[in-house]
């Protein structure tokens, strides 16, 4: 009795069971906001002195590993070296790149609007972090859509 048909059928749906599970990972909302926000009081805290600036810091590193160990426990799918190719590694280099010039670009805007740095940078932190908030989803679809991403095991 020859099982090849099934066989084939069988491993073609645990194919698409897979990919199904890479395409529906997406970062939570929060996450790179949440990043974004957490850099920003890192950047004022260099502002401060004492107490202050230890006080921003230690936040600041506590919140980042918060961050990280929320995204950790929900991560169903991982990413592996193999998922990433040249096309899907640059279409996240050129997004992260524009949060960057976001962030930069608004921060040297407010400062001709507002002679305060550490209001500068609460805006530029603000901006970027909005701008991340609108861009994720559109970001996460092209790298997706540009990886050769399974599922690990």
């Amino acid at each position: 009795m020859d099982n090849t048909p099934d066989a084939a059928r069988t491993l073609a749906e645990i194919e698409r069971v897979q990919q199904k599970a890479y395409a529906d990972q997406r970062l939570p909302s929060w996450y790179l906001p949440g990043t974004v926000a957490l850099v920003t009081t890192a950047v004022i805290a260099v502002e401060l002195d004492g107490t202050a600036r230890i006080a921003l810091s230690l936040a600041e590193v506590a919140g980042l590993g918060a961050l990280t160990a929320a995204l950790a426990a929900r991560a169903r799918v991982r990413w592996r070296l193999h998922t990433w190719t040249v096309s899907a590694g640059i279409r996240m280099a050129l997004w992260m790149a524009s949060i960057l010039a976001v962030w930069g670009l608004t921060a040297v805007i407010t400062g001709t609007l507002t002679g305060s740095a550490l209001w500068r940078k609460v805006l530029a932190g603000l901006v970027a972090a909005a701008y991340t908030a609108a861009t994720t989803r559109w970001a996460e679809n092209q790298v997706l859509a540009h990886s050769t991403g399974k599922v690990a095991r």
